[in-house]
């Protein structure tokens, strides 16, 4: 028994020193309360302050990026501007080296035109000259040939000529063999001989010359 009165004694010791009193609870309750208040208060400053500062430098930001789009629509248009006169420089110089190209190619047209004329012309003269040439040979061709065939002509003619006058000697000669055969002999009549190789036959002269003969009248 004395021990268990002992045990009680301590642990009633034991909770009388952890037990708290009133007035202490609500002094730290106020505390407490109070160092909330002030966290709070102090929570809700630096936040407005986080947000004010955040505000200002997002209007900052914004009025950066402002300035950034303004300057950047203003470097688009000069380099619009700068592209647009770029364009048209190389237009123009397209141009101009299209009339340049248009130009020598007019140049060149004309160059191959004049010395295809004059290669036609130069062909033409060429090719009229053989013409003229082959006409000429052809000409003295065609004399060549009519004065052969005339020398031919002249020729058979006067072959013909003295195989009519052997012809016609022979005749004479028969017939004044016989004549002579039925004459005198020395003979005045129809036939008498003349010098150079001349006779007479009847009122006419038979003339040798070389190797031809004539008939000349006397009278």
């Amino acid at each position: 028994m004395k021990a268990v009165r002992g045990i009680l004694a301590e642990n009633m010791e034991l909770a009388r020193e952890g037990l708290v009193s009133k007035s202490n609870v609500e002094n730290e309750t106020y505390l407490f309360r109070a160092a909330c208040s002030e966290l709070r208060t102090e929570t809700q400053t630096k936040r407005r302050a986080a947000m004010e500062k955040m505000r200002t430098e997002r209007t900052q930001l914004q009025h950066e990026v402002d300035m950034l789009n303004q300057r950047f629509g203003q470097e688009m248009a000069n380099m619009k501007e700068e592209l647009k006169g770029m364009f048209d420089d190389r237009k123009m110089a397209v141009r101009m080296e299209q009339r340049d190209v248009d130009s020598k190619i007019q140049q060149l047209n004309y160059k191959i035109t004049v010395t295809l004329n004059s290669d036609a012309r130069s062909e033409v003269e060429g090719l009229r000259w053989v013409l003229t040439r082959r006409a000429a040979m052809a000409v003295v061709l065609s004399a060549l040939m009519i004065l052969s065939t005339l020398k031919y002509q002249s020729y058979m003619t006067q072959l013909q000529e003295n195989e009519r006058k052997k012809m016609a000697e022979k005749d004479t000669k028969a017939a004044t063999g016989e004549s002579g055969g039925h004459g005198s002999g020395g003979g005045s009549g129809l036939l008498r001989p003349i010098g150079g190789g001349e006779e007479v036959i009847g009122e006419e002269l038979l003339a040798s010359q070389g190797g031809g003969q004539g008939y000349v009248s006397l009278g």
